[in-house]
């Protein structure tokens, strides 16, 4: 169990000489329903979930439904509604094919005229931040034409006559990411040279601290995305809010909102034992989640059974775990995360900000074959993504943005791959984006330490992702960052 002040990892750093570098684990297969680190003033202050779920030898009976879980449940749940208002969230007509809509007014103040003349009220935006773990190679995903890039890299290099080419730039894209290219052809894309957090460390977990938490230092408990979420909360807490679907949580912390995270969508359900008697072991818990305790400790727990509970059951009917349902996602890659992902949007259950954690990216050696694997998951993923949200009528509302610890060093090393590095390479999708453009460089005349130098803040990339989600932003993000041009007028 995750620490709930500070629910980021925390192992012994590898040394920062290159190519002592130690690979990045990957996260642990289970769930966790994140809870605000701390509490608002006058509220119970939360705890982790105290238990994971049952499973134990033998097989696995089916996951808990809400339908059962009311069914059984349907006196007490009322009685209970009276003590604190917790069961007004797992209550909601949210599941069994039926999503509470969003209501939202509109007025010339929060909508603004996207790609196609679609009106999309700012509330009704959602933002999907793809973290790809580990340190992608910046220098062969997003390729610059620049002799020095082949020289540092004689048999990792992209040949010239494989690249995807970005027309009316010197850019090229690796092989493996044809899916972005009728993006850069349509304008909904635009590409970041060169982008990262100053003077980061290229310790994985330090790195991921400044990108997940947006300050520079890595010092501080909450997440970029989490504050935006605390500063926009209006009403009861909603974990359904803001998703992460296999990692990447912390950048969701905020000291006032709950998030969900799904470490693996197909396993997140609550399974007992074989034999168990599963209308009792509802009523059990139930009863352990009546009126809300005097004890905080007490109280946090009970607040997140009904919780958990919702989340299991709502994201079961999207990710195949579910009574009866058909699996959209079916495991931890990018396409299937993704897929998962448009689900839960076409839900309407008010999801407003979903990260997607993918690990692999840690390329020390034999990159050549493992990054082409991983690009294509990425480029077919997001493709696929926007084909599932465009036939259910959801794609203007979404944006795609795409992040990693750091990019690697300009050198190849002597196993095939390369070593952690400083400047990488960003990627921004959507209808407002001002794309069919590279902003930024690559700097090899001004190698710091053998790396690429950080000449972009990426904080300049979140800033254009919250202005298009209605702000509030530089109070977020801690000043005022320079846009980049990336959101179209």
């Amino acid at each position: 169990m995750t620490d709930s002040h500070d629910p980021r990892p925390r192992p012994t750093d590898p040394p920062s000489t290159p190519g002592a570098e130690r690979p990045l684990d990957g996260p642990p297969a289970a769930f966790t329903l994140d809870l605000p680190a701390t509490p608002p003033a006058g509220t119970v202050p939360p705890l982790p979930p105290p238990a994971r779920g049952v499973s134990a030898a033998g097989a696995a009976k089916p996951p808990f439904s809400r339908r059962r879980f009311l069914g059984v449940a349907g006196g007490v749940a009322g009685a209970a509604a009276a003590g604190g208002g917790v069961w007004a969230a797992m209550v909601r007509d949210s599941v069994d094919g039926v999503a509470i809509p969003t209501t939202t007014t509109t007025t010339p103040a929060t909508t603004t005229t996207l790609a196609g003349g679609s009106l999309v009220p700012v509330d009704q935006r959602i933002i999907v931040v793809m973290e790809m773990a580990g340190g992608n190679d910046a220098l062969n995903t997003l390729v610059s034409n620049d002799g020095a890039y082949r020289s540092a890299r004689p048999n990792l290099a992209i040949a010239e006559s494989d690249l995807l080419s970005l027309g009316g730039t010197d850019w090229g894209l690796h092989p493996s990411l044809a899916g972005f290219v009728p993006f850069w052809e349509n304008g909904s894309m635009a590409a970041i040279a060169g982008s990262g957090m100053q003077d980061q460390s290229r310790s994985h977990f330090k790195a991921m601290d400044t990108w997940w938490s947006g300050v520079p230092d890595g010092g501080a408990q909450t997440g970029w995305l989490g504050r935006w979420l605390d500063a926009t909360l209006e009403g009861e807490n909603d974990p359904l809010r803001a998703i992460a679907l296999g990692g990447g949580s912390p950048a969701l912390v905020g000291m006032n909102t709950l998030a969900t995270v799904v470490r693996s969508p197909a396993t997140f359900t609550l399974r007992t034992m074989d034999g168990a008697n599963n209308d009792a072991l509802v009523a059990a818990f139930l009863a352990t989640a009546g009126l809300l305790s005097s004890v905080n400790e007490m109280a946090a727990a009970q607040y997140a059974i009904p919780s958990t509970l919702d989340a299991i059951e709502i994201l079961a009917s999207v990710s195949g775990g579910g009574e009866g349902d058909t699996a959209i996602g079916d495991g931890n890659t990018a396409t299937s995360l993704l897929q998962t992902a448009a689900g839960i949007i076409d839900l309407g259950i008010g999801t407003r900000v979903i990260t997607v954690g993918i690990n692999g990216f840690d390329t020390h050696a034999n990159q050549a074959g493992n990054h082409a694997n991983l690009l294509a998951d990425v480029g077919d993923g997001i493709s696929a993504f926007y084909d599932t949200l465009e036939a259910s009528g959801h794609a203007d509302k979404v944006m795609v943005v795409t992040t990693s610890e750091f990019g690697r060093r300009v050198a190849e090393n002597g196993s095939g791959g390369t070593d952690h590095g400083s400047g990488g390479c960003q990627f921004v999708f959507g209808p407002q984006v001002a794309g069919g453009q590279v902003v930024g460089d690559y700097d090899f005349a001004g190698l710091r330490q053998g790396d690429i130098p950080t000449i972009l803040d990426t904080r300049s990339v979140y800033s254009a992702a919250l202005d298009w989600m209605g702000g509030p932003t530089d109070e977020i993000l801690g000043g005022t960052h320079d846009r980049l041009g990336l959101l179209s007028a």
